[in-house]
Order: structure tokens, then C-alpha cells, then sequence
């Protein structure tokens, strides 16, 4: 049984990208598609999670649309679920952007905006690894974000 759900799942990965490889894809998130730049950070709150989600974030040397982001980020760890005998079985984490664009040639706000994601994890018997499993979490959150910020960002300079 395992090999077959093996095959079957190389298969569908080898189908899905022959499949997008042969149909033009491409992916709006790319340099040449974005109208704008993001010239200035301001991190502010927690500054390790401010500079992952600035690290994630695609920016271009062009010289129309430069912008200040002001990054203002806070994470929030909680435990969400505990046995009878009072083991901890799982950790939920929180983390909150608020942000911040401004147009550095006329000090505008272009937009302003709070994202929060919250996910919960397994705590594993090995510290090690529930702290692991918690990196793994922030940072597929902090990617989420980061796309959904760089969407907003380029639907506005789409209509302008």
C-alpha cells in the first residue's frame, strides 16, 4: 500500500509541473511585473520577525513608486492544548504585522494595514524540535504575508 501511494505521489508532482512548465505559467509575483520599490525599512516591535518578512519581500531598483515601509511586528506564543497529566500536546503562535507604505516622493501614505496569522503545532518530546516546528510555522506565515503585501501593493500601482 505505501508503495503504491509512493507512485502515486510522484506521479501527480511529474503531471503538475510538465503541466505548468507547458502552459506559459508565470507568476505575478516577479520583478519585472512590479510598478514599485521599496527603497526604506522601518522595523519596529519584534525586529528578527520585521527582518524575515523584509527578506521575503521582492524588491526592484526602479526609479518611479519608491516607498518607506514601516514594519511594525509582534509574536505571541500560547500553549493551546495539554493532556490529563499536564504535557503540553500543542502550541498555538500569533504573530501581527501592522504596516505601513509611504510614497517617499510626496510623503503620502500609500497604505496602511494589519495582518495576523495565527497556526498551531505539535510539541514534540525533544525541545529542539517543537522549537523547529515553531520556525517552520513563522516562517510560512511571514511568507503568506509577505505575498499578500506585495499583491496589495502592486493592485495599486495596476490602477494608477
Amino acid at each position: 500500500y505505501m508503495k503504491i501511494y509512493k507512485f502515486n505521489k510522484i506521479l501527480f508532482l511529474l503531471l503538475t509541473s510538465c503541466f505548468l512548465l507547458s502552459c506559459g505559467y508565470e507568476p505575478i509575483l516577479n520583478k519585472e511585473n512590479q510598478k514599485f520599490t521599496i527603497t526604506k525599512f522601518i522595523l519596529e516591535g519584534n525586529k528578527r520577525l520585521g527582518g524575515l518578512l523584509k527578506n521575503n519581500l521582492i524588491t526592484t531598483k526602479k526609479e518611479e513608486n519608491s516607498l518607506t515601509l514601516t514594519i511594525k511586528s509582534n509574536k505571541k506564543t500560547n500553549i493551546v492544548d495539554k493532556s490529563q497529566t499536564g504535557k503540553i500536546l500543542k502550541y498555538g503562535v500569533t504573530v501581527n504585522f501592522d504596516i505601513t507604505s509611504v510614497s517617499n516622493i510626496d510623503n503620502k501614505i500609500i497604505f496602511s494595514k494589519v495582518y495576523s496569522r495565527q497556526q498551531n503545532y505539535g510539541a514534540s518530546d525533544v525541545y529542539l524540535d517543537t522549537l523547529n516546528s515553531e520556525k517552520e510555522v513563522v516562517k510560512n506565515m511571514i511568507e503568506s504575508v509577505a505575498n499578500e503585501i506585495q499583491i496589495e501593493l502592486n493592485l495599486i500601482y495596476q490602477e494608477k
